[in-house]
C-alpha cells in the first residue's frame, strides 16, 4: 500500500477546486515550485499522471478524478479526527460556522489564521447552500455563518465583508463572446440560468435584473454548478458569477466583464439573540481581516 502524505492529498483537492497550480498556491499561501514539487511526489506515490498542466490551466487525468474524489473525504476525515481530540480538552472552545460552498477556501484560510490568534478556540466548518436561508443559525446549530447573496436576514446581526464583483459566463459560439465589455442591457433579452428554489429576491439578483427591474427569460433549472456551465457550453443560457469563485479559464466558456452589474454580497452573521463572546471575537476579528471591495 502506497504511503501516502496527507497535506499531498490536500493541495491536490486545492488544485482540483481552483483549476491551476497558480491559484491553487495562493489559497495555500505555499509557493507554486514547492506545490508543483508536492504534486510530482503525489504522483511517484501513486505510480500514476494525475494532473495534464498547461500555461493556464491545469486538468486531471481520470486518475486524478478518481483519487480526488477520495481525497476530499479523506482530508474532511482527518481534519474531523483533529478536531474531535482537540474539543475533548476541557480548555477548548468549539465555534460552529457555515459558510457557503463557493466561500469554503477563502474563509477555511482565514478560520486557521484566527485559530493561531486565538489559542484555545477552535472552528469547526460546515458546508452549506449558499441559496439556503440561514436556518441553522437562528436554530442555534451554527453560531456564525457566512453569508453569500442572502436576502433573508430575519433575527440575524450581519456584516458586510467583501463586494465582490460580476461577470457573465458566455458560450464561446456565442454573438457577444467577441466583445470584451457588456453592459446589462446587452444581455436583457438573453435567456438566464435559474436555480431551484430561488427566493424573487435571489433570482433577480442572480438574473442581473435587480439593479433596473428589468424582466428577464427563465433559462434552464439548474441544480449544481456543472447544470449552469453545461447550460452555458451548449448556448441554451447565460449565467452571472462573482469573480473569486470562477478559474483562470473554463473551455468551451468565455468570461466577460458587465457594465450595471450588481456585485456579489459576502456577509458574516450571528443570531441577534446571541451572548457567545467567542462567536463576537470572531466576527471583529473577519471584519478586520477581510477587504471590503474588491482588490
Amino acid at each position: 500500500m502506497p504511503d501516502l502524505e496527507l497535506r499531498h492529498l490536500r493541495y491536490l483537492v486545492a488544485v482540483g477546486e481552483a483549476g491551476s497550480i497558480t491559484r491553487a498556491a495562493e489559497r495555500l499561501m505555499i509557493t507554486q515550485p514547492a506545490l508543483s514539487r508536492a504534486l510530482r511526489a503525489l504522483e511517484r506515490t501513486v505510480g500514476v499522471t494525475l494532473l495534464v498542466r498547461s500555461h493556464r490551466r491545469t486538468e486531471l487525468t481520470p486518475a486524478g478524478e478518481a483519487l480526488l474524489a477520495e481525497a476530499r473525504e479523506i482530508v474532511e476525515h482527518a481534519r474531523r479526527a483533529v478536531e474531535r481530540a482537540q474539543g475533548a480538552r476541557a480548555d477548548t472552545v468549539t465555534l460552529r460556522v457555515s459558510v457557503a460552498e463557493c466561500d469554503v477556501a477563502a474563509v477555511s484560510a482565514r478560520c486557521r489564521a484566527f485559530e493561531e490568534e486565538n489559542l484555545g478556540v477552535r472552528v469547526h466548518m460546515v458546508p452549506r447552500d449558499w441559496m439556503l436561508p440561514p436556518d441553522d443559525l437562528r436554530a442555534g446549530e451554527s453560531d456564525v455563518t457566512f453569508l453569500r447573496d442572502c436576502y433573508d436576514r430575519r433575527d440575524l446581526t450581519a456584516d458586510l465583508l467583501a463586494l465582490n464583483s460580476r461577470s457573465v459566463l458566455l458560450s464561446t459560439n456565442h454573438h457577444l463572446a467577441s466583445r470584451e465589455k457588456l453592459t446589462v442591457g446587452d444581455l436583457s433579452d438573453e435567456a438566464v440560468t435559474h436555480w431551484a428554489g430561488m427566493s424573487k429576491a435571489q433570482a433577480d439578483h442572480w438574473a442581473g435584473a435587480d439593479v433596473d427591474g428589468h424582466p428577464w427569460r427563465r433559462g434552464p433549472l439548474v441544480h449544481t454548478s456543472s447544470d449552469v456551465l453545461n447550460a452555458v457550453i451548449l448556448g441554451r443560457a447565460i449565467a452571472f458569477a462573482h469573480g473569486s469563485t470562477l478559474p483562470d479559464a473554463l473551455p468551451g466558456i468565455r468570461i466577460r466583464p458587465v457594465e450595471g452589474l450588481s456585485p456579489s454580497r459576502l456577509e458574516v452573521a450571528t443570531s441577534a439573540r446571541s451572548t457567545n463572546v467567542h462567536a463576537r471575537r470572531f466576527v471583529r476579528y473577519m471584519r478586520n481581516r477581510w477587504d471590503s471591495k474588491d482588490g
